[in-house]
């Protein structure tokens, strides 16, 4: 008895000073597996808050650069409205709009958190690009068969670079044309014609592109004996994509389903039901042409596109505006200035999101890993209250087993006395 009581009240001490009811895996095996794979979960999402609080500063950096350049623009822009009147010093406004951009490249330059700036990109054109998009861990999870992955929230770069090596920042003008960069491709119809009778091969979407307000491609074709074109522009790509969740009116295109529905707006929805001579079909991987049913066995020939913008190939950029040049076009210089100031606001709003996604994460988590603790608590840790009481009782067992030995042993040793 009193062995049995020393190993219950081992046990008891063990829990009373661990604040553990089950310790080891001998303790109840079963139990102890679960809190030991909750246990190093819990650990993997306090890296996780670590992770999100690294990323909650980078976007609060770039937020303030970009909240920064916005009144820096708005003052760019009244300077450059006020160097349109009739008898003022352009020279000192352009002083003041040389230190304008100074202050605008000092704030790319030092919204930089952890070592990445992301209002200063080494991105060259287009979002499909490696380096474009950058991602903060947000999540930590383990699925029912025990296979574990990391979530992530992805940052896309290239609607926050206002300067990119190379151009096409939101603040620079496009890239040289011959460097492959800006319109590019035009999602594979640059440069492409073909001919043929029934479904005739389109154009491959080969990348990601952006057709701006500034930009006209025109297609020349034919179907039989007619003859007929179709233009893509903003517009056109607004009307095609402006339903579906996702498509913010900026004239992105970034599949080759979207690109389907584009060339079928141009082709055919944007056509009065005399003219309709053809039709863009598919999606991803194909794009075909289709003539209609009357024209079904005529030959389908589709021309080299024309691409023209209404600004200069090379854009404007603003670090190279003059407002005492003598040839300066200020109705363009003013539409492209409040075209960047529209972009930069679309930026902050794009970090604005960001940053309430990361806080909602942040306190998710926080709340995730208290449940996690609460629920291993329930597996695992003595009822403290329970077991002091048992091990004052145990305490008192023991004691009482002690002197009852010490009385067997004295009655023994009596009776021993008498045969002395």
């Amino acid at each position: 008895m009193l062995r049995s009581l020393n190993s219950q009240m081992s046990g008891t001490q063990r829990q009373v000073a661990t604040g553990l009811r089950i310790e080891q895996a001998s303790d109840n095996p079963a139990y102890w597996s679960i809190a030991t794979t909750m246990r190093s979960d819990n650990g993997a999402l306090s890296a996780v808050q670590d992770a999100l609080g690294l990323g909650a500063a980078k976007v609060d950096t770039a937020y303030e650069g970009m909240a920064a350049t916005t009144d820096t623009l708005a003052e760019f822009m009244a300077k450059v409205v006020s160097a349109q009147q009739d008898g003022i010093d352009k020279k000192k406004i352009q002083e003041e709009l040389e230190q304008l951009k100074q202050q605008i490249v000092s704030i790319s330059n030092s919204a930089s958190f952890a070592g990445q700036n992301w209002l200063r990109s080494d991105m060259q054109g287009q979002a499909s690009e490696a380096g474009a998009k950058t991602s903060v861990v947000s999540s930590f999870n383990r699925s029912e068969d025990g296979t574990v992955s990391v979530g992530t929230i992805d940052v896309d770069l290239s609607k926050l670079a206002l300067f990119k090596n190379g151009g096409g920042g939101i603040l620079q003008k496009e890239p040289d044309p011959d460097l492959g960069y800006g319109l590019g491709t035009i999602g594979g119809l640059l440069g492409f014609s073909t001919s043929g009778y029934g479904d005739v091969p389109g154009p491959v979407f080969d990348q990601p592109f952006t057709i701006t307000k500034f930009d006209v491609v025109t297609v020349a074709f034919s179907v039989g004996a007619s003859n007929d074109t179709f233009v893509i522009t903003k517009n056109v790509v607004d009307q095609a994509l402006g339903g579906q969740i996702g498509y913010g009116f900026d004239g992105d295109i970034e599949s080759t389903a979207d690109w389907a529905k584009v060339l079928l707006q141009a082709t055919f929805l944007n056509k009065a039901p005399p003219d309709i001579l053809f039709a863009a079909q598919g999606g991803a991987p194909n794009i075909f042409f289709r003539a209609t049913i009357p024209l079904a066995a005529e030959l389908i020939t589709v021309q080299p596109p024309v691409h023209t913008r209404t600004l200069p190939p090379e854009g404007i950029d603003i670090l190279d505006i003059d407002v005492t040049d003598p040839d300066i076009d200020f109705p363009t210089i003013t539409l492209v200035l409040d075209e960047m100031q529209q972009k930069v606001i679309s930026a902050g709003a794009y970090l604005g999101s960001l940053r309430s996604r990361i806080a909602m994460q942040e306190a998710f988590g926080n709340s995730l890993a208290d449940s996690l603790d609460r629920g291993i608590g329930r597996l695992v840790d003595a009822n403290m209250s329970e077991a002091s009481s048992r091990l004052k009782a145990l305490q008192v067992q023991q004691q009482l087993a002690t002197q009852s030995l010490s009385i067997a042993n004295s009655d023994a040793q009596n009776i021993l006395s008498l045969f002395r």
